[in-house]
């Protein structure tokens, strides 16, 4: 039986029924409800967007513009929040007039309808940092607004890392990307991603920052490549760089436990909760084991359907060599939980243990390996949708390496949009119906399909946004 974790906002099962509208009016009615409760999200976010993708360097001659880059820009947004699968059907059916028309009224920046191939030319010129700087500004806007106050846990936000194959082809098709033998004749190139998101007890996963494994554009092919513990410890330069005094603690698999990924999150003032498989780090494990028997540092609790049993040990010595070849030692901390429950009449058992960056006490570990660790598997499931439940994470929308990691961010800003408007008190009740997939297409068919007048959106545009979020 799949757990589900008790401080879940998402719905568990989808209704099985038939329309409930009576008539035309009713769906007219509900259909204008569901947009009056995402316009607030647009109204918040898209004004900040816009005017941070007017601040972004135009390469382009001033004399041969014809679409602002804002225009550009917003366009291949829109293309991900209402999740087209290609730049082909994007071109045919978000320039239709419908939406734009409407759109004018809420944003007169957007005087011009551009044409993918424009918006995909612009974005093999433009640095990719530029447009990673907006969505980390965006970021930045909504901790400081204090919307996501209620996603911490022990007074740090929760960041999970993982990676991903974005793309692979049977040639190259860029000098950046890693290449792959299969036999003596068979080769691929491929794009590998590293993604960071901000995930939460409430199930909720805000995309949050990424960084390409790639080579060097003059590498040889028997040179080391890169590779995902090389991305990281980018990564997660990167993030303390771009959030200087954020609370953070780390998240990860069983691939991160080692001497200097938790070296670097100690440098870095990163706590860190990392999957401690029985194969890694044998000596802290050997010292577990005889730790356990004379400190029975014990816990029970009831989580959902589940029965736990945590135990912990503290200030475990951990010596390793650093690759300048110093040796070093760390003092870790290492939690595990039995987790007992009935199914199918069976009683069943299973184990999880972590690395800790801080120490254990009977007060931190359920927060601590509850609401935090165990949703590491949370930015899988972010993953999970982006390639498969509409926003095409795996679709080379360009195989121009710049563009390919433009397109990319622009998705994740798409997705950032979505999850913040799904995640609204207005458009809760119709998640639950629905679903997030459901609710977006219900939304995008409000837009495109004569639902709306003018006179009532404008009416619902007056005075400052106001969000109420559902978490």
């Amino acid at each position: 039986m799949t757990l589900r974790n008790p401080e879940s906002i998402h719905p568990w099962t989808l209704p099985n029924r038939k329309s409930s509208y009576r008539n035309s009016e009713e769906e007219r009615a509900d259909r204008q409800t569901a947009v009056e409760a995402q316009l607030p999200v647009w109204r918040a976010l898209l004004p900040g967007l816009m005017e941070k993708f007017s601040r972004i360097a135009d390469p382009r001659r001033p004399g041969s513009i014809r679409h602002k880059l804002t225009v550009l820009l917003t366009f291949g947004l829109f293309m991900f929040i209402f999740q087209y699968a290609s730049r082909r059907r994007a071109n045919r059916e978000l320039t239709r007039p419908t939406f734009w028309e409407h759109f004018r009224e809420i944003f007169p920046e957007v005087e011009t309808i551009p044409h993918m191939d424009t918006v995909q030319r612009i974005l093999e010129r433009i640095n990719p940092g530029e447009l990673e700087e907006v969505m980390t500004a965006t970021v930045k806007r909504l901790l400081r607004s204090g919307r996501l106050k209620a996603l911490l846990v022990e007074k740090q936000y929760v960041i999970a890392i993982d990676g991903t194959q974005k793309a692979s082809r049977g040639q190259p098709w860029a000098s950046e990307a890693l290449h792959r033998r299969h036999g003596e004749n068979q080769a691929s190139s491929m794009a590998y991603a590293l993604e960071a998101s901000l995930v939460s007890p409430q199930g909720v996963v805000l995309p949050f920052l990424t960084e390409f494994c790639e080579n060097a554009a003059e590498q040889q092919e028997f040179e080391k490549q890169d590779s995902e513990l090389k991305a990281c410890k980018r990564l997660l330069t990167r993030l303390r760089k771009m959030f200087p005094k954020l609370r953070i603690l780390v998240v990860a698999d069983g691939l991160y436990p080692n001497g200097p990924m938790m070296a670097l999150c100690r440098d870095l003032h990163l706590d860190f909760m990392f999957v401690l498989p029985q194969s890694c780090l044998p000596s802290v494990w050997e010292e577990v084991k005889g730790l356990r028997k004379i400190e029975p540092n014990e816990r029970r609790h009831r989580w959902g359907n589940r029965e736990q049993i945590f135990w912990w040990i503290n200030q475990i010595d951990y010596d390793f060599r650093e690759a300048s070849g110093a040796h070093r030692r760390l003092k870790v901390h290492v939690v595990g939980c039995t987790e007992f429950w009935e199914e199918g009449g069976k009683q069943q058992e299973a184990h999880w243990a972590w690395v800790s960056g801080q120490p254990l006490t009977a007060q931190n570990v359920v927060n601590r390996c509850n609401r935090a660790a165990r949703h590491r598997w949370d930015i899988e499931e972010q993953i999970l949708t982006e390639k498969h439940r509409g926003y095409a994470y795996e679709h080379l929308y360009s195989t121009d390496w710049t563009a390919m990691r433009n397109w990319h961010v622009l998705m994740h800003l798409g997705h950032l949009v979505n999850v913040m408007a799904l995640h609204t008190e207005g458009l809760m009740k119709k998640v639950r119906e629905l679903g997030f997939s459901g609710t977006l297409k219900f939304l995008y068919e409000s837009w495109t399909q004569g639902w709306m007048d003018r006179d009532w959106l404008l009416a619902r545009c007056q005075g400052p946004p106001r969000l109420t979020m559902a978490f």
